[in-house]
């Protein structure tokens, strides 16, 4: 007797099949090459037994990946100590992964090329910035381009200090980060893997929970004791306003209809940041 499916598209790209009582997550990829990739980085996730993943199953059509649909995950909040604890310590395990692993050596993972996408991303901003001043007027827009513009000679100068390749997951942010029924933390999507110090993915992971604690560095540092052993290289990336630059930044590339509508939560955002940066600067170079 053939078995009954059932499908339901949850968003572009991703559907979730129900077939002979189980559930599936099933997502089609556009290029090949980062299925492929997708598909190598759990392969030998799942062969070290590393648990903060959702297993792959077998699928006839290399564009899709095709996992077991967990009930009742939901994604961390990093207000809350707990949620920053787990994720923080399930992402360094997935960065300790390269004693069991040579992820540099992979030939589907390419090494993150940190200061390139961040200038490209500035560069972006300035050429936008006049319809930023719209929102948000032209001195806060100047003040983001001042600390941008002032971080990356630092960022240059400091990267020799960089070492330790490992895969990153490349994409942190907390809606990729699950937690389930018991607890365990798992990460979904892949898409972004790469390869690169440990480091430079704990400073992008700050940069995500810094504005849910009021910019308060030496509060997360004491929280997370072992963020005190970066490298002044991962330390200083935190000067960089990336989370503004990226935020902005995907604001302009929506219709005119949604840019509205996200400015009202982008601008005391924005607001909040810019006020916090002096003495989050003066944190980082101290601690630096």
């Amino acid at each position: 007797m053939a078995l009954e499916k059932n499908i339901r598209k949850v968003k572009e790209n991703v559907w979730k099949l129900v077939e002979g009582g189980s559930a599936y997550s099933l997502k089609k990829y556009s290029h090949r090459s980062t299925a492929v990739k997708v598909n190598y980085v759990h392969r030998q996730l799942q062969a070290i037994q590393f648990p903060h993943i959702v297993p792959l199953m077998p699928t006839e059509d290399p564009l899709f990946i095709m996992q077991p649909w967990i009930e009742g995950t939901k994604p961390v909040n990093f207000r809350r100590r707990i949620d920053r604890t787990d994720a923080f310590l399930a992402l360094q395990a997935l960065h300790m992964t390269k004693e069991q692993i040579d992820w540099d050596a992979s030939p589907y993972l390419h090494r993150y090329q940190l200061l390139d996408k961040w200038q490209e991303r500035l560069n972006r901003f300035i050429d936008k910035r006049l319809l930023c001043e719209n929102y948000i007027g032209k001195r806060a827009v100047d003040e983001i381009i001042l600390f941008g513009q002032e971080a990356l000679p630092i960022l240059k100068k400091k990267q020799r200090e960089l070492s330790g390749f490992t895969l990153l997951h490349g994409d942190i942010v907390h809606h990729n980060i699950l937690r389930d029924e018991n607890g365990l933390i798992r990460f979904i999507d892949f898409d972004l893997a790469c390869t690169g110090p440990p480091g430079t993915e704990l400073a992008l992971w700050m940069h995500r929970v810094l504005p849910n604690i009021g910019y308060n560095l030496e509060f997360l540092f004491a929280e997370q004791a072992a963020l005190n052993n970066l490298d002044s290289a991962s330390k200083s990336m935190l000067l960089y306003p990336n989370e503004l630059l990226r935020e902005w930044l995907y604001l302009l590339s929506l219709p005119p209809v949604k840019q509205d509508n996200l400015a009202r939560k982008l601008i005391p955002f924005t607001e909040t940041a810019l006020s916090s940066w002096p003495k989050l600067w003066y944190d980082v170079e101290r601690m630096m």
